[in-house]
């Protein structure tokens, strides 16, 4: 909390003022202003009324800062899959704009939350006619139900499936975080009495009241490994270990030198041991500061910001 809290007061000296030569129309005026009434609602962790006043924003105008600012709030209140569909389309934005400050920012929070969202995959067993699945009550689409998964939120969630002639089906199912849920469903055909005959009713038509259905994911982008940033850290520090071991090593065999070589008629043999470890031990330090830079590199290409305003972006519009 006093890491977010420093870092909050920091950045928002960032908050960009107007051009003196060019106002901002009326309404992109009253955008800004509440976009910075949600960034001192969000200073206060009020994260649910910070992402009402971005919302309405968003209806005048939208900024990568503003579509940053929603998804972290959404990402803040537990709504994982809508922040991270938020954070893509601010990339996106951000890449368009050449904002790169926005850009820079989102990008870091993309690897991680990916590898937060859960999936849900649908397997809809029975091969049933004008078959419809729902999860807590919003339609899933066709192409989803062969198993491929999909993003939503972590908890609990309700999965039903409705198809003429066959029982519906409903089970509650706890998807926890970074993990993939399968459902499986197979619907039990409805018994009939012999040589009764069902009569359709008649079509009603109805308003259609429901959320837009789930669609296929879009493809995301690769994610970045830390594979090789760890390697080349465990690299360097094995090889100034190394290093250090042989030029204790060498210490010591120069000490002897120094101790045998007054009753030798030569110590060439002492002196090439004591050469041949140092060349061994500042072989390593050489070796252990290069894999070092590289592990600096590799590590800063991978970092991860803890908070929007470690980014520097607090306030950017």
């Amino acid at each position: 909390m006093r890491t977010r809290a420093l870092t909050l007061a920091v950045v928002m000296a960032l908050v960009p003022v107007a051009s003196a030569h060019a106002d901002p129309a009326p309404g992109k005026e009253h955008a800004k202003q509440l976009f910075d009434e949600g960034l001192e609602l969000e200073k206060k962790n009020d994260f649910a009324a910070a992402l009402a006043k971005y919302r309405e924003a968003k209806q005048i105008t939208v900024t990568p800062g503003l579509r940053f600012h929603e998804g972290y709030c959404l990402e803040m209140t537990g709504k994982l899959a809508a922040a991270l569909e938020e954070y893509e389309a601010a990339e996106k934005m951000a890449r368009e704009q050449n904002k790169q400050d926005v850009r820079s920012a989102v990008v870091a929070r993309l690897d991680p939350l990916r590898a937060r969202v859960p999936q849900l995959a649908i397997r809809l067993a029975t091969p049933a006619k004008d078959a419809e699945v729902k999860v807590d009550g919003v339609a899933v689409a066709a192409p989803l139900l062969g198993g491929k998964s999909f993003r939503l939120d972590p908890g609990d969630h309700t999965v039903t499936a409705h198809a003429p002639g066959y029982k519906p089906f409903s089970r509650s199912v706890k998807v926890p975080e970074a993990v993939t849920t399968t459902v499986d469903i197979s619907l039990d055909a409805v018994e009939r009495p012999v040589g009764v005959a069902v009569v359709a009713p008649a079509p009603v038509a109805a308003v259609d009241t429901a959320p837009p259905p789930i669609e296929p994911p879009r493809e995301e982008a690769p994610r970045r490994s830390v594979a090789l940033p760890i390697a080349t850290t465990v690299g360097a520090v094995a090889l100034a270990a190394g290093g250090i071991a042989m030029f204790a090593v060498a210490g010591g065999a120069a000490s002897d030198a120094e101790r045998d070589c007054p009753s030798k008629v030569s110590c060439d043999d002492e002196r090439s041991r004591v050469r041949t470890f140092d060349t061994l031990a500042l072989g390593g330090f050489i070796g252990a500061a290069a894999f070092g830079v590289i592990s600096v590199v590799l590590w800063t290409r991978t970092s991860v910001v803890a908070t929007p305003t470690s980014a520097g972006i607090r306030g950017t519009w």
